[in-house]
């Protein structure tokens, strides 16, 4: 089966950089051969980009509905609905993109930062980057 989204993303905004999802978001995975679900009610900032790095990477474009789902599945609460390890969410964010047809170089960059940010961020912590949390 072809990777997709099942819906698009109805968000309201709260304020200020804060969305809320209030419809779930469904993603289907060709890579993991699975449902992927980011739930309604969920708070998002969409993308957390850099200042530097706005001029070439948006916050809202193509990206959004990977975005949502990334944010959902770096969060334990996420990792632990979905089974899935940081490793895993990065490949989400990656292959959502591909659905959404962001552009080939901005997607690599955008995958490339989040990968790199959160190897960064396992460093400093005892979970393994590629270990899935479970219930």
């Amino acid at each position: 089966m072809k990777a997709g989204f099942e819906n698009t993303a109805k968000l309201e905004h709260l304020g200020g950089k804060t969305f809320c999802l209030t419809e779930s978001l469904h993603f289907w995975s060709a890579e993991h051969g699975r449902r992927f679900t980011a739930p309604a009610g969920m708070k998002t900032d969409l993308a957390s980009i850099p200042w530097w790095a706005q001029s070439f990477v948006q916050v809202l474009g193509n990206n959004i509905r990977s975005a949502i789902l990334h944010d959902f599945h770096c969060r334990p609460e996420g990792k632990i609905a979905n089974e899935v390890s940081q490793k895993m969410a990065d490949e989400l964010f990656r292959e959502g993109l591909a659905v959404d047809n962001e552009r080939w170089t901005k997607a690599r960059v955008m995958y490339r930062g989040v990968s790199l940010f959160q190897r960064t961020k396992y460093l400093f912590s005892r979970e393994k980057y590629d270990a899935p949390i479970a219930h």
